[in-house]
């Protein structure tokens, strides 16, 4: 854990002298949001470890952040080029706010990204929604960023990075206009093997607007092996595997993993903090009156994430090894997610169902096996959590990195917890400490889970010590993104100007 937050300021203005640095993402870093009494308006800070490692960049550097206005109370504020200075405690940068309608987030959010995109990235093809109004609306309000990315860059120099799945035609639209800027793009969720990618009608478009970037960058190497694969086999592209490029149209994008962390000194902080032992007492009082251990899970209720299969493997665990009832509580974070999605729907009426039959089945009165709690929680309450807990379980099917994982490991500071990690996670490439799961055996998983509440106290603290010491943060992969992406525009014939035509298909126009 060499980088800190201080250092990454003076990094960015040495790689990338006099240019101006835009962050393009989908959500925001602040919210306004009329207060209870009227005509007050208050300001809050969307959940995120990404917009929450950033805001303290941008308020070192200055700049702009171009995202989504998505507050009740966004518009209030505004001044008549859609900019609003924040944070609001100590103007630092510039926050540009792009409006959508409410066809644009069925469309554009809810249809072509999180119906489209977001299933077949986590190798769910039969839940994706083919919807030509779907993309049109994606292409415009792809378009929509990059004219309102254009002009924050006000004509100067500057270096633009490019946030995950919602916007992969934007560099495309910058670039067309503007080749001297640089762009990066970083893709948060995976990229699947071509023979799924290849079921996108858009497939050829989205990798055109992709490949516009001069940075790439993936969680995992095999993520970006997928890309690149895609890019040569869908469109021509010429891929330099040695260098992990891919050029198409003279102009060449360097394809990097760099796989993300979490600020893993706050929540150690927080897990530190004097009382937080006598609040973990209140939670196993409250939640294990019979004393045991107790496990935890953090997730969102998204289809990727396992949950109808970790409750499988939790009653097959009550099921089969009868000693661990009324010595073994679960609880289980589940933060509603996309309810405007059949999908998610589904799963989650899916969810209260398995928990209800586990409870009825096993619990008596005095103890609940499972405990659901469906609701968003604040990193202050998830590291007592997190420190409380014996076991935690990520379970999830696919998952780009999965930070839950991390955020366990980083709170664990009486180093007495077990992780127990999905092997379809991007963490379980470097968490190789953790006990291993398969989410899609689980009387295995049942096994396994048992295991990790009989393990003896020395080897879970050798297991967590080593998990630790393998950790790095957020502010490592920042440094890791700008140290690679400084290298490529001064690799770049010297000149930092972009080579190759950079012609809109007329498709996508």
């Amino acid at each position: 854990m060499s980088t800190n937050q201080e250092g990454l300021g003076p990094l960015f203005r040495r790689l990338f002298p006099g240019r101006r640095f835009i962050v393009v993402s989908n959500r925001e870093p602040y919210e306004h949001r009329w207060s209870e009494e009227v005509g007050e308006i208050a300001v809050r800070r969307p959940a995120g470890g990404l917009t929450s490692a950033l805001d303290p960049l941008l308020q070192n550097l200055g700049g702009t952040w171009v995202a989504w206005g998505s507050g009740e109370a966004d518009a209030a504020v505004v001044d008549k080029e859609n900019r609003v200075l924040v944070p609001p405690e100590n103007s630092s940068y510039t926050l540009r706010r792009v409006w959508l309608t409410q066809h644009d987030i069925h469309r554009y959010y809810l249809g072509f990204a999180n119906q489209f995109l977001w299933p077949l990235c986590h190798l769910r093809p039969d839940l994706t929604r083919i919807r030509s109004r779907y993309w049109e609306r994606y292409r415009r309000v792809n378009r929509r960023f990059a004219e309102a990315t254009l002009e924050e860059a006000r004509g100067e120099e500057a270096a633009v990075w490019v946030q995950d799945y919602h916007l992969a035609l934007t560099p495309l639209f910058i670039r067309a206009r503007r080749p001297d800027v640089t762009l990066a793009h970083f893709w948060h969720i995976p990229w699947p093997p071509i023979d799924i990618f290849r079921l996108s009608p858009q497939a050829p478009y989205l990798l055109r607007g992709l490949l516009a970037n001069d940075l790439m960058g993936f969680h995992l190497q095999a993520f970006a092996d997928n890309f690149l694969r895609c890019a040569h086999r869908l469109i021509g592209a010429e891929v330099d595997w040695d260098e992990h490029t891919v050029t198409l149209d003279g102009h060449t994008c360097h394809v990097c993993a760099l796989p993300i962390s979490i600020d893993v000194e706050s929540f150690r902080e927080i897990a530190s903090r004097p009382g937080t032992e006598e609040q973990m007492e209140r939670l196993r009082a409250r939640y294990a009156p019979r004393g045991g251990a107790i496990g935890v899970g953090v997730d969102r209720m998204d289809y990727s994430k396992g949950l109808p299969e970790k409750f499988k493997a939790l009653e097959f665990l009550w099921e089969r090894y009868p000693e661990f009832r009324e010595r073994f509580t679960y609880i289980q974070v589940a933060v509603p997610s996309r309810s405007d999605i059949e999908a998610y729907d589904s799963l989650s009426e899916k969810v209260d169902r398995q928990v209800w039959e586990i409870n009825d089945r096993f619990g008596t009165d005095a103890w609940r096996p499972i405990h659901l709690i469906k609701q968003s929680l604040p990193a202050e309450r998830l590291a007592i959590l997190y420190r409380m807990a014996d076991i935690c379980i990520v379970s999830s099917l696919q998952d780009g990195m999965n930070l839950v994982a991390k955020e366990y490991v980083a709170s664990q500071i009486d180093r007495q917890g077990v992780l127990l990690l999905s092997e379809f996670t991007g963490a379980a490439e470097e968490m190789k400490e953790a006990i291993l799961i398969n989410p899609y055996a689980p009387e295995d998983f049942a096994l396994l889970v048992r295991d990790a509440l009989t393990l003896p106290l020395e080897e879970r603290r050798a297991r967590m010590d080593a998990l630790f010491a393998g950790m790095r943060t957020i502010f490592d992969w920042m440094n890791d993104v700008f140290t690679d992406w400084g290298g490529v525009v001064s690799g770049r014939d010297g000149s930092g100007v972009a080579r190759g035509e950079f012609a809109i298909p007329a498709e996508m126009s």
